[in-house]
């Protein structure tokens, strides 16, 4: 397969440390890059197979992570502008982005939007569950493609009524008031309301919002009704997920693992089924899980391997060996087991994912 580099004057550190040769550069003409020519603005191209693991992961991510970045700024700028002549061109060319990026870059896509969602928790976090929606309803064949679409819209506007209370509680220490707990319990029914005034026709986008909280046997909120609504039930699922695996201050994170045994455990078929599509698209350890191995390195599980314990790790502390900023380790090889998942509290502020990535190349 083929990968375009957008800008080629900006894997000239790349050539200088040797990660990638000249000759492994093509133009779109196809002529390829000679040793020593000047290198432009202009893009250029790689076959995947001649390049090593951590140089196409980096040139992968370099795009990727920029597209991600501008897919936050603008559904940002969609729910907190609530602007009826920008929001539903904006959700729709989201939705086909979100779409494109699940089906060709799904892991890495992930850890990204996991590793930063501390960045700006309520917006990063409708990605990340639509993110997850697309991919568990591809790989659920239970949906066609209009359907999976409604159910994607409805993913990235699902907490439209209550950012302002998600953006407080990332720095809360106490526990939920009273009031925000009211507040989080009627959100489903004023996003959907919001939805509407906003110019949304599409009733399976609002009723998905509405009903993204209520459950298969009726002990769901906020109106504890039967939820018969299977896109509704898959989204519940997602955002549940992550919304565990998500760092709080007010109340402690989960690993992968506790987070689906807490679904499993009063879960009717239909959310068991969800569940388990998720835990096999995600793993044990899903991209952008903070792990530690059995040598005591710390890193950033990228990209999943053969089973879903063996992730590709990206370590950032204790390497094993020294001198370099980071390494790519198969977390398959006994000396680079995963001991376990790790909070992300203590740890500080954690670099950006793309700057570890670009030490290891």
């Amino acid at each position: 397969m083929l990968i375009n580099i957008s800008n080629g004057a900006s894997i000239a550190p790349l050539i200088h440390r040797k990660s990638i040769l000249p000759e492994q550069l093509y133009f779109s003409s196809g002529k390829q890059l000679r040793p020593g020519q000047r290198l432009g603005a202009d893009g250029l191209i790689a076959l995947e197979l001649e390049l090593s693991q951590s140089t196409l992961l980096y040139l992968q991510a370099k795009d990727l992570f920029e597209e991600l970045a501008c897919a936050h700024a603008v559904l940002s700028k969609a729910l907190l502008d609530e602007d009826p002549d920008t929001f539903l061109p904006a959700i729709d060319e989201l939705a086909n982005r979100i779409e494109h990026i699940a089906t060709h870059h799904f892991d890495l896509a992930y850890a990204y939007l996991a590793w930063h969602t501390a960045d700006d928790y309520p917006v990063m976090h409708h990605l990340l569950v639509a993110l997850t929606l697309v991919r568990a309803g591809q790989c659920s064949a239970q949906f066609e493609g209009a359907e999976l679409r409604s159910y994607l819209k409805a993913a990235l506007t699902m907490n439209l009524s209550m950012l302002t209370l998600q953006a407080r509680l990332r720095d809360q220490k106490e526990p939920l008031t009273r009031e925000q707990r009211e507040t989080i319990r009627k959100h489903p029914e004023q996003s959907a309301n919001k939805l509407t005034l906003l110019g949304v026709k599409d009733e399976r986008w609002i009723d998905t919002v509405r009903m993204h909280h209520e459950l298969p046997d009726g002990s769901g909120y906020p109106s504890q009704v039967r939820n018969t609504n299977p896109g509704a039930v898959l989204l519940g699922v997602c955002d549940s997920f992550n919304a565990r695996m998500a760092q709080r201050d007010y109340r402690n994170n989960f690993t992968a693992e506790q987070a689906v045994k807490d679904l499993f455990a009063h879960a009717d078929p239909l959310t068991s089924g969800f569940t388990a599509v998720v835990l096999e698209q995600l793993g044990i350890y899903p991209a952008g899980s903070l792990v530690q191995l059995v040598g005591n390195q710390i890193g950033c599980s990228l990209i999943r391997g053969e089973t879903a314990i063996t992730p590709v790790v990206l370590v950032f502390k204790n390497l094993p060996q020294p001198g370099g900023g980071a390494a790519l380790v198969d977390s398959s090889q006994d000396e680079f087991k995963i001991r376990n998942a790790l909070p992300r509290r203590g740890l500080g502020k954690l670099p950006a994912l793309l700057d570890l990535l670009a030490k290891v190349v």
